[in-house]
């Protein structure tokens, strides 16, 4: 009997063992892949910095025609993972000197996802090391989206459609660097240096979308920022090979802390305000029993602009390596609401639009955007199919006690509905 007891624990104990032996080889293999990938990076760096570029006999062997490459700079915009392969050997048959400019307006045009950043690293790799004039025409571009100025467009554009192009552009720029096409890093200087001005604290949507960008940075480029840096040592080896000094790095930190500690403070002010008000509307509740809808609308907005504010400054705050800040609690005073949400969504749309929590709309339309369970899933799984069965039952019911009270009237329609609506019912039964 105890023998028998023994093997359970047994079968367990091995079931542990290897659950555990499959977790080392998934976590080996991750560290693998890794190791190959900072490798090839490593790689592209170098054939980056020292490009080994066509003389201009053998371009001018290719093909120069207006047509061919405007055709091609028009695939410049819709840069993806899965053109990757084809777009670059259509730029390799094709003469761009004349068309740098062109080339370079369309890769800033294009709206690239996450997934498509890798892509459009090798495609800017291959345009580097082919035109002299590619990289620095590319760095003026992509800075203009953090500095468009004041055209009439611009300021027409949707907010939060600038939010996340202003984030893939950052995380390109940073790729970019990373892989040699862009070595001067004065550029990020420049747009930290914009992201962490105080003046920006006065616009709220200014602010949301300052703090993913600067979080964003934090995060991808941890090395700028002297943070502690984890993976393989040919990680660490490649981000020493960036050359990123000790004073760039004091630089870069010291303006981060400096918004920080800024952008906390704000914090604590608006979160000082949500409390007196809730304070004010606990009392309007007490004398009147209802607060009017313009005390609830105006609650709501506050207390949504905290919320994303307290969000936004919590992710920098993760991102530093740092604690998010701690709100004073006051038990004395509870959050009110006039119990009608439309109006508090209405108020709170515009400041949520520009949190850009998403980096593309693809990604936020497969976490927003549910299917319908009855368009896939068979009807019989739902229950639907009982609950019909069910009202065709009650209805042939129904039927039945209606002709039994009116015999007299029209007893050959009443016949041929009682028969339809049982051959229903069973069939649905049947079902």
């Amino acid at each position: 009997m105890e023998v028998m007891d023994q093997h359970p624990q047994q079968e367990c104990h091995s079931a542990g063992e290897i659950h555990d032996r499959h977790d080392d080889e998934e976590a080996a293999a991750r560290v693998e892949e890794l190791k190959k990938s900072i490798e090839a990076k490593m790689t592209l760096r170098q054939s980056n910095l020292k490009p080994e570029r066509p003389d201009p006999a053998f371009l001018r062997t290719l093909d120069s025609s207006i047509k061919r490459n405007t055709a091609v700079i028009k695939k410049l915009k819709q840069i993806s993972e899965d053109q990757r392969e084809g777009l670059m050997d259509e730029l390799r048959g094709v003469n761009l000197s004349k068309f740098v400019t062109e080339a370079v307006a369309a890769i800033c045009d294009a709206k690239l996802k996450s997934s498509d950043i890798q892509a459009a690293v090798q495609i800017c790799s291959l345009l580097h090391q082919r035109y002299p004039d590619f990289s620095s025409s590319l760095t003026q571009g992509l800075s203009k989206v953090f500095f468009p100025g004041k055209a009439a467009e611009d300021l027409e554009t949707d907010k939060n459609s600038k939010a996340m192009k202003k984030r893939s552009t950052l995380k390109l720029l940073l790729e970019l660097y990373f892989a040699g096409v862009i070595e001067d890093s004065s550029i990020f200087v420049t747009i930290i240096k914009d992201l962490t001005s105080l003046e920006h604290l006065k616009d709220r949507d200014a602010t949301q979308t300052n703090l993913s960008l600067l979080a964003t940075f934090a995060r991808q480029g941890r090395v700028f920022l002297g943070l502690q840096l984890s993976g393989p040592e040919v990680n660490e080896e490649f981000f020493k090979g960036l050359n990123i000094t000790a004073e760039q790095k004091k630089l870069f930190k010291k303006a981060f802390h400096m918004y920080y500690d800024a952008v906390v403070e704000v914090l604590h002010t608006e979160h000082t305000s949500l409390r007196q008000m809730e304070h004010d509307n606990a009392k309007i509740l007490n004398a009147k029993g209802e607060l009017s809808d313009d005390n609830a609308s105006l609650y709501e907005k506050l207390r949504k602009s905290y919320d994303h504010l307290y969000r936004g400054v919590s992710s920098l705050a993760e991102a530093l390596d740092m604690q998010p800040p701690v709100m004073p609690e006051d038990g004395h005073t509870t959050r009110v609401t006039s119990g009608d949400d439309t109006a508090s969504s209405a108020a709170g749309k515009e400041s949520s639009a520009v949190e850009a929590v998403w980096d593309d709309e693809d990604t936020r339309a497969f976490y927003e955007c549910l299917p319908d369970l009855r368009a896939f899933v068979p009807a019989v799984l739902l229950g639907d199919a009982d609950s019909k069965a069910s009202e065709q039952q009650a209805k042939t019911q129904d039927l039945s006690s209606d002709a039994a009270a009116e015999p007299d009237q029209c007893p050959p329609v009443i016949e041929d509905n009682l028969e339809v609506a049982l051959d229903s019912a069973a069939f649905q039964d049947g079902k």
